[in-house]
């Protein structure tokens, strides 16, 4: 059971067995990544974090070396429960997901051929395109008001979409 904390009345993980358990639900929900989903789940549906502080610790984990994914669930886990809730967030959002990628793997060396199995990857592709944008637009109403958040927002934009700058240039000269 999660307690009430602070004046945000956000409320924080019970045990570093309900990290595990929320990040094994998140990963086994989400497809073509899990921003949208984990956003929903730790802001609006648990109230682990404000909007502004989830942007804040998915910022610092854009910048860190591996997948943004995994800095970010073992970020949130070392918050609540140190050492224990980052190793519980990580094994709850790569155990199961790798068992199935393993045996979808399996399958797809064997079907990949048949053309229902590549329109329905092409579907999911686009499926994950528009996921990307609903979650950016979601996030970025925590910027309200901040006009250098909005102009570094724009700024970045502009220099991955529109310059061919690499991201990690950018967030380098960030």
């Amino acid at each position: 059971m999660s307690a009430l904390q602070g004046p945000e009345e956000t409320l924080r993980p019970g045990s570093a067995r309900e990290l595990f358990t929320t990040y094994c639900a998140i990963s086994l929900q989400a497809f073509g990544g899990s921003l949208a989903l984990t956003e929903r789940t730790l802001v609006r549906d648990k109230r682990w974090f404000t909007p502004k502080d989830f942007l804040g610790l998915y910022a610092i984990s854009q910048v860190l070396p591996g997948p943004t994914g995994v800095s970010f669930c073992v970020l949130v886990g070392d918050r609540f429960f140190g050492l224990r809730g980052a190793c519980a967030a990580l094994a709850g959002s790569l155990i199961l997901p790798s068992v199935i990628v393993i045996a979808l793997a399996s399958l797809f060396q064997h079907y990949q051929h048949v053309p229902a199995v590549q329109g329905a990857l092409n579907g999911m592709g686009a499926a994950a395109v528009g996921l990307v944008v609903h979650t950016a637009a979601r996030m970025s109403r925590s910027l309200r008001g901040q006009r250098v958040g909005v102009a570094v927002a724009l700024a970045t934009f502009g220099a991955v979409a529109l310059g061919g700058f690499s991201v990690r240039a950018v967030m380098l000269s960030l």
